[in-house]
This record gives structure tokens, C-alpha cells and sequence, in this order.
């Protein structure tokens, strides 16, 4: 068996650094960074275990780390959320990512650029070291690493088009050019279906947060959906629904208890300085955060949810459901709010103003609220990578696609069971259950990282991002029928690195 030692002591032992390895001590609270793999003082087991839990920081990134972080950029680049750190008019910092006006200077391409980047080039270590290995642990090891060098390629793939394909074995001094569509699609399907033969179905609890076979499938599900090869997606997601063991549970749930019955991937967070989730900190506003009584949680004042795409939720969805700070649950901080005194947080007495007047924007706690957390910002809930509402929803999206209407709306309506909402209406066709589909996408995974490509897979991005623009400027965007500026540009200094990399049309 692999030697056990928890994904989430793993973050503790992790230091800023290009790699990030280490120790072999027995706590791996007690571990320290260090860079002497294959120096003779480690076995080959040892060394690859170490150079593989190195790849869970660089990991994080896929979540709410950090402030600046790729759910918070992808989610900007579509209708579901608004970054007020220079969030309007659409040049500033934020509002160049809520209107996809980003260009190649822009400190977000770069900061994705470069992470994800970092994160493959950990993956590539581990690969290029112990690929030739027979050494079952050392397999299931290199396998993991397989894993998330595919998973982060097919996230560069639909944020910035085809990228070079960096696997550690080449020669690349000189650059190394774009991969083409065709060599993208056919490296991330190939190591997917590579992995799932040799990842475990579980693992023990302290390894939680590791990649099982069934984390494959829910990305070549994913995968397959987005490429609209609908059979294959529908296969995938179905053996999900019937054999993985998931369950859905009650929506908080899933973002207040770790380890639920519903996550398939989480990103692993603790309680410790910058190793913690972040998002409440980074919605959170000083004077709401005082009014609600939320103490130990700085107020960044950062991003939410955009006050158009609130407006289409069902005021009875639980998904939105209104915090309530007696009890400190719910989700949506939005309308008037009244401090102790009576008096409205915003506004005057005669002229009280609601949150999204004041902030452009709707608070949102779908991560729930920890007080007193370090740093006041890191907080210990897991962002899930992969869930089985999500799942489902992508079997109901195939099955529509595939002509199963009534077998799409079972699994659609499962899920607004869930919300507290009543099912579709039984006389939808397969246009209207298309859009359905994507609406309540949209609602049951917002912040979750998914609503760009959800929009890009259905040729609406451009259409929803120009509604979000009219709510804040009262015109149509500029660039509403670009299509160039669906995908983001390459950043400058890749581009000034890599001479055989060549820009995004339109940039």
C-alpha cells in the first residue's frame, strides 16, 4: 500500500518555491521544504511520494487560495460574477475581466499563465523521474501526476486555445510551439484514459483529496460534454451516477461539510496562513461584515455575485437562499441592511441603499462563514474539483442531445428537488430543454469555475457578457460580436520567453 499521509498535512509542508518537496520525517506537520530528491539519502518510493505531494500547492491555485486565483478569473470572464477591484468601467483591473476586455499585459493572463504552468512543470518532475518504473506505488504515483498535468492542459485549452505542450522531454531552449487542436485533444483524452486504469477507486481518508478512477471519469465526462461528443459524455457521467457511491446531500453541505458524500475531487484546504479558503474573506465588505456581526474575517471587498444574473434565480431556491447571521447560514447578502442601531448600512434613513446599489454586486457565502480564522482570510472548507450534481447535469445535457428528453428531465429535476424547486414543465422540447439545461447549470454551480465554458459549449458567451455589460452601462458592449474575445490572449511575457509562441487573433 501507499504510505498514507494526508493531502491536507501536505499543504502544511509546503513552502513558496519553483518545487515544492518534502522531508521524509513521520509527521508530515514537521515536514520542511527541500530540493535534494535522487541525492542518494532516498529510495525511489520515498522520493516519488515527496515529488507527487508536491504537486497539491500548485494545485490550489484551482480554487480560492489567493486572491487573485482562476476561479475568480474564469468566473469574472462570463455573466455569474463581478470583481470589484477596479471593477467598472470595463479598462480597469476588474472590469477587464468582468466584459473580457483582458489584454496580453494584463496581470491575470499572466498569474494563469504561469501557475498552471508551475503546476505542470511538477507533474513533469515526477513523470520524467519515475515514468519508466515498475514499482506498483511509483506507478500509482506517476499516475496521479498524469492526472493533473491533463487536468490543468484542458483548463489552458479552453482559456487560451492550443498551448505548447511542455512534457519535460523535450528540447525546448529554443521554444516550443502551439500544439494543434487536434495533437491538445488527443494528449488530455489519451493520459485521462491512461490514468483510470491504474488510479484506485478510493483511498483511505488521509489521502482524501487525491485523484480516484472516478475523478477520471467525472473530467473525460466533462471533457467529452465540452467537445459535444454527447454519447461518450452520457456513458461517462452514467457510470458516475449508478456506480461511484456519490450522493447529493443538502446544497450548504456540500461547501460547509468536508468530505461529503457528493464531492468526487476537492482541493484540500486548512486553517493555517494562506493555505486556507479565502473566498468569505474576499467577498465580504467592511461595514456588511460589521453589521452582520462576522468577527475574525478581514473584508476585502473583492467580488461577488453580478446583480443581473441574481435576478434570475427563483426567490424560493435554495441555492441563493438570504444569510441569516443568528444562525450563520444561507448564502445571499443583497437589499437593504440594517445595522444594531436600526439605522441602513448604506444610504440614510430617508434614502437607505441596497448592497447592490452600494457595491454593484450581491454577496455571496456559498463557502460558509468561519470566524476567527488566521490571518482573518484562511478558512478550512474544500473547493470540490468535481461533484455529482455537476455529473448529473452533464448526463441530463447528453441525453438531451442524444433525443432522451424524458431521461435528461429526471436528472435535471433531481437536482431542483434538491433546491426546493418544482420540476420542469413536461411538454419542453429539445431547443427549450437545451436552455434549461444551461440555466440551471448556471444556477446550481456559480463560483464553481464552470460557467464560461458552459456558455462558450452553447455559443452564448458573448451574448450573456453583453447583458451583464448593458446592466452596468447601459449600452451594449463594444465588442459584443467579437468572437476573438472568447478566448483570453497569451500573456507578453510568454510570449517574450517562447519565440515559437504566437498570439490569440485580436490581441
Amino acid at each position: 500500500m501507499i504510505r498514507k499521509h494526508s493531502i491536507q498535512y501536505i499543504l502544511l509542508a509546503l513552502l513558496a518555491g519553483n518545487l515544492a518537496f518534502t522531508s521524509c520525517s513521520d509527521s508530515m506537520v514537521e515536514e520542511k521544504l527541500f530540493s535534494q530528491i535522487g541525492d542518494g539519502n532516498l529510495s525511489d518510493i520515498e522520493g516519488a511520494r515527496l515529488l507527487t505531494n508536491g504537486i497539491y500547492g500548485y494545485v490550489q491555485y484551482f480554487s480560492y487560495f489567493g486572491g487573485n486565483n482562476w476561479l475568480m478569473n474564469v468566473s469574472s470572464y462570463s455573466d455569474e460574477f463581478f470583481c470589484n477591484w477596479g471593477g467598472t468601467p470595463e479598462t480597469g483591473w476588474g472590469g477587464a475581466q468582468n466584459f473580457l476586455n483582458m489584454d496580453a499585459g494584463h496581470a491575470m493572463s499572466e498569474t494563469n499563465w504561469n501557475s498552471v504552468y508551475s503546476l505542470i512543470t511538477q507533474c513533469n518532475e515526477v513523470i520524467t523521474k519515475y515514468g519508466e518504473s515498475t514499482e506498483p506505488e511509483i506507478i500509482q504515483y506517476v499516475a496521479e501526476a498524469r492526472f493533473w498535468r491533463a487536468f490543468s492542459y484542458d483548463k489552458l485549452y479552453h482559456l487560451f486555445g492550443t498551448v505548447p505542450l511542455v512534457t519535460g522531454s523535450q528540447d525546448i531552449k529554443n521554444g516550443i510551439a502551439r500544439a494543434s487542436q487536434e495533437e491538445m485533444e488527443s494528449f488530455i483524452e489519451t493520459e485521462l484514459a491512461d490514468v483510470e486504469k491504474v488510479l484506485p477507486e478510493t483511498y483511505s481518508s488521509t489521502d482524501y483529496g487525491r485523484p480516484t478512477s472516478w475523478a477520471v471519469k467525472a473530467t473525460l465526462a466533462r471533457y467529452y460534454l465540452n467537445k459535444k461528443d454527447w454519447k461518450k459524455a452520457s456513458i461517462y457521467a452514467k457510470e458516475i451516477i449508478d456506480k461511484g457511491g456519490f450522493n447529493l446531500v443538502d446544497y450548504q453541505d456540500i461547501f460547509s461539510k468536508n468530505q461529503n458524500d457528493e464531492v468526487i475531487l476537492a482541493i484540500n484546504h486548512i486553517a493555517e496562513a494562506n493555505h486556507g479558503n479565502k473566498y468569505v474573506a474576499l467577498v465580504l465588505e467592511a461595514s456588511i461584515r460589521d453589521a452582520l456581526g462576522i468577527t475574525g474575517v478581514s473584508a476585502s471587498n473583492g467580488y461577488g455575485m453580478a446583480v443581473p444574473f441574481f435576478r434570475t434565480f427563483d426567490p424560493d431556491d435554495k441555492r441563493i437562499t438570504p444569510y441569516n447571521p443568528a444562525t450563520g447560514k444561507g448564502i445571499a447578502v443583497s437589499g437593504i441592511v440594517y445595522k444594531s442601531d436600526g439605522t441602513p448600512v448604506y444610504g440614510t434613513p430617508e434614502e437607505p441603499k441596497s448592497v447592490e446599489e452600494q457595491l454593484s454586486r450581491i454577496l455571496t457565502f456559498k463557502w460558509e462563514v468561519q470566524t476567527n480564522i488566521p490571518l482573518g482570510e484562511d478558512a478550512s472548507l474544500n473547493v470540490p474539483a468535481l461533484r455529482l450534481g455537476e455529473v448529473m447535469l452533464t448526463y441530463a445535457e447528453a441525453e438531451n442531445e442524444l433525443g432522451h428528453l424524458e431521461e435528461a428531465k429526471t436528472y435535471v429535476d433531481k437536482i431542483r428537488s434538491r433546491a426546493g424547486l418544482e420540476n420542469l414543465p413536461a411538454n419542453l422540447n429539445m431547443a427549450s430543454m437545451r436552455d434549461a439545461i444551461l440555466d440551471e447549470r448556471g444556477w446550481e454551480l456559480y463560483h464553481e469555475g464552470y460557467r464560461r465554458e458552459d456558455l462558450v459549449r452553447h455559443g452564448k458567451l458573448l451574448e450573456k457578457v453583453n447583458e451583464k455589460y448593458h446592466y452596468y452601462f447601459g449600452k451594449d458592449m463594444p465588442w459584443k460580436n467579437n468572437n476573438d474575445r472568447i478566448l483570453q490572449p497569451i500573456p507578453t511575457n510568454a510570449l517574450l520567453l517562447n519565440p515559437l509562441l504566437k498570439q490569440n487573433p485580436g490581441y
